[in-house]
């Protein structure tokens, strides 16, 4: 199968780049909470490419193990496909959140350029994003918690390897009238190399929860704006007034319109 290709980085798309400039000179306080979303979601990809680039640190210190029956070796085969069936759903989950941004951009201007600024007012129901990053937190958390497991069996694996190591050794030992081996030697230095790439792939992961749980927080934020329609309602009053005013100021053939309002 084809490897499906990856969309550019959010802030290259074009509309994307024209809603934040229209927020910029509308409305700057659902420009920040929007930026916020498209930054969240460039960590997400970030940490995606560093949990890649773990996975091929992982193969290669399975490659290292030569002794094909060490049980190290066998519990990392394993583990290393379900983090790339974690890696993959991710992806799509970030391909798919991409895309609904992209096109809550685009279908945001429409409306701005059919209505006007009032028309930011609704801008969150163009972003329909809420399941794709509530999914994305939620692979990732047991991600990272599929990780912990990993780290866990790994020291225990090496654990049991060293202290059968040890029996053996006694054995010869007490054959020899030699002392026998009463401690244990800490994780090995095969499973703490063999750790390291895990302990930075449950790093990406809970990178990307944070991310996610990030920009949840941000269209929480927009929603929540979005739930008092009655604010702008009354600038529009205020609005009509002061053009009363002006206009009650002027002849009848110099009649001021309402100014525009920014919401």
């Amino acid at each position: 199968m084809a490897k499906k290709t990856a969309t550019p980085p959010l802030e290259q798309n074009l509309y994307v780049k024209e809603l934040l400039e229209v927020l910029k000179t509308h409305d700057p306080t659902r420009l920040e909470y929007l930026k916020d979303m498209i930054e969240n979601t460039a960590r997400i990809e970030q940490q995606l490419a560093a949990a890649v680039a773990e996975v091929a640190v992982m193969r290669r210190e399975l490659a290292a193990i030569r002794d094909e029956s060490h049980p190290i070796r066998n519990a990392m085969k394993n583990t290393i496909a379900g983090i790339q069936d974690k890696i993959q759903a991710l992806n799509g989950q970030l391909e798919t959140l991409k895309a609904t941004i992209i096109n809550g951009c685009k279908d945001t201007l429409t409306a701005f350029k059919e209505h006007g600024a009032l028309a930011l007012n609704e801008i969150t129901k163009y972003f329909k994003i809420k399941p794709a990053l509530e999914k994305i937190a939620r692979v990732s958390s047991q991600a990272a918690k599929e990780n912990d497991n990993s780290i866990i069996q790994i020291e225990r694996i090496s654990k049991e390897y060293h202290k059968a190591g040890k029996h053996i050794k006694n054995i010869g030992r007490a054959l020899t009238g030699k002392e026998l081996i009463t401690s244990m030697k800490p994780v090995g230095k095969v499973a703490k190399t063999i750790e390291a790439p895990y302990k930075a792939a449950r790093a990406c992961n809970l990178a990307i929860r944070d991310a996610a749980r990030g920009a949840l927080k941000s269209l929480t934020r927009l929603e929540k704006i979005a739930e008092h329609p009655k604010s702008m309602k009354e600038q529009i009053e205020t609005a009509a007034k002061q053009a009363a005013a002006h206009n009650a100021r002027n002849t009848p053939d110099k009649v001021i319109a309402a100014p525009t309002v920014d919401i």
